[in-house]
Parts: structure tokens; sequence; C-alpha cells
């Protein structure tokens, strides 16, 4: 049931930041490499200041007034050195019909890391509802002018 979740949120981040996965710079394994059975995780590659968007139930199911809080947590890579921090929460968020979009956190030590996406739906009456977005690899920011940069 988790991972079904997890496969609807990772297929709701990737409809809604299609613009940001079109330059995805993560390749996909050959069908032909993976068993029938296995569950596979798609991670997309994003830079930092990319706006994307989360679709998950405990938006759906959140009021108009409901704080929404979307915390990336660094996953933990072995030979990884640490960033001083564990977590991050992205700003500039705008809630609507079910889903937030926020814009990457322009933050050094986030290049090159894996980040799992976890949403926090907080309202006044209601319950506090969480869901998990999946991951997603913060990729280093490009220099403008630089080779391989684009602008």
């Amino acid at each position: 049931m988790r991972i079904k979740r997890l496969l609807l949120c990772s297929l709701a981040v990737t409809v809604f930041a299609s613009p940001v996965l079109a330059q995805s710079k993560t390749a996909t394994p050959p069908s032909s490499s993976l068993p029938a059975d296995a569950d596979v995780e798609i991670v997309p590659s994003v830079d930092p200041g990319d706006q994307i968007g989360i679709a998950c139930n405990a938006l759906t199911k959140s009021n108009p007034d409901s704080d929404v809080r979307v915390v990336l947590t660094i996953s933990a890579v072995p030979g990884d050195e640490p960033a001083g921090y564990k977590r991050v929460l992205a700003t500039d968020a705008e809630v609507g019909h079910g889903a937030v979009r926020v814009r990457i956190p322009t933050v050094p030590e986030l290049e090159d890391r894996l980040v799992n996406v976890d949403v926090y739906v907080v309202g006044d009456k209601a319950k506090p509802q969480s869901c998990d977005a999946g991951h997603m690899k913060i990729v280093r920011q490009r220099v403008a002018g630089a080779p391989g940069s684009v602008g």
C-alpha cells in the first residue's frame, strides 16, 4: 500500500514538474535489465531554484486555510560529507487544487544530494496529515556562460 502511494505521489510530481523533468539528467535503466516484478522509483534531477509541483492525498483533503510545509530531508549516502543539517524547508509555496508548488532552495550544501520530499498539512481543527512525495536529486548549479550551461 505504501509503495502504491509512493508511486502515485512520484507520478504526481512527474506530471506537475514536467518542464523541470524534461531537462532531467537522470538516465533510466533499460527495461530488459529489470526483473518483471521490480518496484522502480524514478528519481528526477532538479536544479536549485526550479519550481516543482506535488499532489497527494493530504492536500486534497485539506481546507484552503491549512498550513502546508514541504520539507526536503537529505538522504544519507555512504561516503558523503555531512551537510551540517538534515532538513531544509522549501519556501515560496503556492497551494491550490490539491497540489502545492514550491521552489527548490538555493543552498550550496544541497547540491549533488539525494533528498526525500515530505509534505505536511496542518489545519486549525483538522488532524495534521502528511505524505511522502518520493525522492529527487538536487544537482549542481550551472554558472551562466560556462560550458554545458543554458542561458
